[in-house]
């Protein structure tokens, strides 16, 4: 807001110009005014700070000007620096407190105007119309819209009332003078003082028009970053569910992959189960005719051969399950009742381990899926908290259920060992297992896996190794519900 600035007539200020953003541009006109206000603000108080300092130091520093000008008068016009200056100190005081934050617009005007009538007033005790001190004048204005952002209210306001002071200073003196050049140099004077008040009222204005461009500038680009960073989360979420997505299709392929092989092996498989299965119902009918010594034996043989056939068979039918997932049909079921089955089958296991079983699943839990898959995928997530549980500290198991959002969900957690990180992503795939040879065919979590997805739901894992294992089944809510 200078000389500089009235002279610049680069692009921007011609651009300006064309966007018609003029110093009066009302406030709610701006994008985002209260910022833009707020700026002002601070930038207003900052400066004031630096303006009432400049005013106590340089004023009364000035002093020795009197003295070469007007010795006759140098202790008054000291005294009226000292006033001057003193005068600034509970304006500096108000800027840390709420009433510099209230007011901090008449800074601009008050500043100035403190040396202005000192200045004028000096002129009018000098009784000298035609007074070198105009300069003063003109300094106090200058430097003050060097340190100020005024507005053009501010400035017209101050550049009038500093007209007027000098006018009503010098115009009584002007009548007095008895030197004839008295009026040529007094209206000389006035018009250097009314030249640089227009120079600095319209050199202001433009430059308001550059602030402001500026400020929607740096609005804009906030509002590009911020739309950019929006995009950024936007995209990296994406991309997140895309890496699930072909995860949980490339689990799929697995799962299709290993069923269609399946498929084959059961068919193999169950042919002579099926020829080995009639060969054992005819030898123990033919073991009737025996002698009761030979019978005794001969049966015995054959309910092991019997039992064996039968351990071929549940994992015949876990690959068929596997293979071929019958598909009954969701229908709402009590969780309450279905757990209870599915413990059941496992109590005698539980209590040879000596695992303390926490049921909280309470009655009246109801949830869409099927009933059989359920007990199937809760006899297998029991069955590998078992295992996990083996030479652990107090063995828990807690299984409860809890409403949701949109269903219900199944929690099935255990102290046991946890689940190694390397083998998280791992262990819903086909025959992957980390049991002993002959323990486990790694096929378990897999069918679960497949169960729970034709039931509409989902399976979470929350495990820490050495801490923890949780699977969270989660499980829609029955349409009536």
């Amino acid at each position: 807001m200078s000389f500089v600035a009235l002279a610049d007539t680069s692009p921007p200020l011609v651009q300006a110009r064309q966007e018609r953003v003029s110093y009066d541009t009302p406030a709610e006109a701006l994008p985002r005014a209260d910022k833009f206000e707020q700026e002002q603000m601070e930038l207003n108080l900052r400066n004031a700070r630096m303006g009432a300092w400049f005013v106590m130091v340089l004023v009364p520093l000035c002093n020795f000007l009197d003295w070469m000008a007007y010795p006759e008068r140098g202790w008054e016009f000291l005294v009226l620096r000292v006033a001057c200056a003193a005068s600034c100190v509970p304006l500096l005081l108000a800027l840390n407190g709420s009433l510099g934050r209230k007011y901090c617009r008449a800074y601009p005007v008050v500043l100035p105007l403190l040396p202005a009538l000192m200045i004028c007033f000096m002129i009018y005790l000098s009784g000298d119309p035609g007074s070198g001190y105009y300069a003063g004048l003109t300094l106090c204005i200058v430097a003050t819209s060097f340190v100020f952002h005024w507005t053009f209210r501010e400035i017209g306001l101050t550049l009038g009332l500093v007209v007027v002071a000098y006018l009503a200073s010098t115009l009584p003196n002007l009548k007095e003078a008895e030197d004839p050049r008295a009026l040529g140099i007094f209206v000389n004077n006035t018009g250097f003082i009314l030249l640089n008040c227009v120079v600095l009222y319209f050199g202001s204005r433009q430059h308001h028009a550059i602030r402001v461009r500026e400020f929607r500038n740096r609005c804009k680009v906030e509002d590009q970053r911020e739309e950019l960073s929006a995009r950024n989360e936007e995209l990296t979420a994406t991309l997140k569910r895309l890496r699930e997505t072909e995860a949980q299709l490339d689990q799929s392929e697995k799962l299709a992959s290993i069923g269609r092989l399946s498929a084959g092996i059961v068919h193999e498989i169950n042919n002579p189960l099926n020829y080995v299965k009639s060969a054992i119902y005819l030898l123990k009918k033919k073991s009737r005719h025996l002698p009761p010594e030979m019978a005794e034996s001969f049966e015995s043989i054959a309910a092991d051969i019997g039992e064996g056939i039968d351990r071929v068979a549940a994992i015949v039918s876990d690959l068929r399950t596997f293979a071929h997932p019958e598909n009954r049909g969701a229908r709402p079921i009590d969780l309450h009742e279905t757990s209870r089955k599915a413990l059941r089958l496992l109590a005698k296991e539980i209590h040879d381990r000596q695992v303390t079983l926490v049921d909280e699943i309470p009655p009246g839990i109801i949830a869409q899926g099927d009933e059989n898959y359920l007990i199937q995928i809760l006899l297998n997530l029991v069955q590998n908290s078992l295992d996990a549980l083996a030479g652990r500290p107090d063995p828990t198991i807690l299984i409860k259920a809890q409403p949701t959002a949109s269903g219900v969900d199944l929690i099935v957690r255990d102290n046991g060992s946890g689940i190694p990180k390397e083998n998280l992503s791992k262990i819903f795939d086909p025959f992957f297992t980390t049991k002993q040879v002959g323990q486990g065919m790694g096929l378990g979590l897999s069918i679960c896996f497949r169960l729970i997805q034709q039931m509409g739901g989902e399976v979470k894992i929350d495990t820490a190794e050495g801490s923890h294992t949780q699977f969270t089944l989660s499980l829609r809510r029955p349409a009536h519900a």
